[in-house]
């Protein structure tokens, strides 16, 4: 516990970190608060797919741009404009909904939603890299983070649901009541992270004259990542919809989300083991080995056709996600430059996000056709894929994650014999990265 303390010793560490961990509750409850509002007014669960899916494919879409904004400008000066735009547009759908306007209107409304969500998950993770560098503390904060993601992710959503469905005293259920609380909840939290200014990675800014870098996904390693990513995030997305279908067809749908919160659980204590620990192997062979920790027993869900099963193969899973995001966003700090670091992080998201939307709609449709059970063969297929991307690539990550360490050291030691006028010019010019 620490290194756990030591990181949170850093002055203004405690402030952005807890205004972190409330704005991440409004991320993790907009998905089941939009649907319980559109299916709670409408009835129909199959438009609060469609409004949920535009909200997640836009998101997904534009978040790059957006992060690339926040290099550019910084966080304040985006994060602001983000924040105020989502509200309008929470309160947008809040109104047109309880009207029961058209769909094709709340799915406009749900992709403005989706462009301006506030990403705080990279923004935060990108002022722990401000503050630590690449020093051996950076782990035990990144651990630190992914233990807020759980939290938040199992936590969210259940008191979304308790909210959206609670009788409310004279007025019965208000689906509304959801989205409302995610608007609370970012108002408070995003404006508190935001006014957190002495933290904040500074802009860096591209030296007139200089090209432009390429893009971040088009970086040496980038794209492995992001690959590897896709893959868990169907295991996720899929599992999220067999585990439902299983233990309904068992007589017992409610013991869902009690399994899930068991490999919730495993992941957070991983993260605390992980982050608390030196390690000596190399940051690109621990991330292969998380990604096969992670896909090799998410495969035994295939033969787990009783509560007991699935809870055991949730645990034995549930144990590496942590760790493998942790290494996995480690990594991304080092293959990106200062300058694009927050979209670098964010492609992280994005590339979850695609698994998510794929894996939910593959098992969806295996589900109808072949049965509950069915499912758990497209979360094979995502487990498969991410394990031969990270096995294929494991040399060449490594090369590439050897290139950006002498690239960033070489950088470090031009920079130390820079004079002190000149030092600030000379370390814009280095994190714009190569053209």
């Amino acid at each position: 516990m620490r290194s756990y303390l030591e990181v949170l010793a850093i002055p203004g560490a405690k402030r952005f970190c807890g205004a972190g961990l409330i704005t991440r509750f409004a991320n993790s409850m907009v998905g089941i608060a939009v649907t319980l509002l559109v299916s709670g007014l409408y009835s129909e669960y199959a438009l609060a797919g469609q409004v949920v899916a535009a909200m997640t494919i836009a998101g997904a879409v534009c978040a790059p741009l957006v992060a690339g904004l926040i290099d550019r400008l910084g966080q304040a000066r985006v994060g602001h404009p983000l924040i105020g735009s989502y509200v309008v547009a929470a309160v947008a759908l809040v109104v047109c909904a309880s009207f029961r306007l058209p769909g094709p209107v709340l799915c406009l409304i749900a992709a403005v939603m989706g462009v301006t969500v506030f990403r705080v998950g990279a923004m935060v993770r990108a002022r722990w890299t401000h503050l630590l560098g690449a020093t051996p503390a950076l782990q035990p904060a990144f651990a630190l983070e992914s233990m807020f993601d759980d939290v938040a992710f199992v936590l969210g959503p259940t008191i979304a649901t308790v909210v959206s469905t609670l009788a409310w005293p004279g007025l019965g259920p208000l689906p509304q009541a959801g989205v409302g609380l995610i608007v609370l909840v970012l108002l408070g939290g995003g404006l508190t992270f935001l006014g957190q200014r002495q933290s904040e990675p500074p802009v860096r800014r591209r030296p007139a004259g200089q090209a432009r870098p390429r893009p971040v996904i088009a970086r040496p390693g980038v794209l492995v990542l992001a690959v590897a990513f896709i893959g868990v995030g169907v295991q996720f997305g899929s599992n999220g919809i067999a585990m439902v279908a299983v233990c309904e067809a068992l007589g017992t749908k409610w013991a869902a989300a009690p399994i899930m919160a068991v490999g919730s659980t495993a992941s957070m204590l991983g993260a605390l083991w992980y982050g608390s620990r030196p390690w000596r192997k190399p940051l690109a062979e621990r991330f292969v080995i998380g990604v096969v920790l992670v896909a090799g027993p998410a495969i035994l869900f295939l033969l787990a056709h009783q509560q007991w099963s699935l809870a055991i193969v949730s645990a034995l899973s549930g144990l590496a996600i942590s760790p493998t995001f942790i290494t996995g966003n480690s990594l991304m700090a080092r293959l990106v430059p200062a300058s694009s670091l927050t979209e670098g992080l964010t492609w992280i998201d994005v590339a979850l996000s695609i698994g998510l939307a794929l894996g939910s709609a593959g098992s969806g449709w295996m589900i109808d056709h072949y049965g509950p059970h069915s499912g758990y063969w497209v979360l094979a297929v995502g487990a498969v894929m991410a394990m031969l991307i990270v096995l294929a690539c494991a040399r060449s990550l490594s090369r590439h994650m050897r290139r950006a360490d002498q690239a960033a050291a070489s950088a470090a030691a031009e920079l130390a014999t820079v004079p002190p006028a000149d030092a600030a010019l000379a370390a814009e010019a280095e994190t714009a990265g190569p053209a």
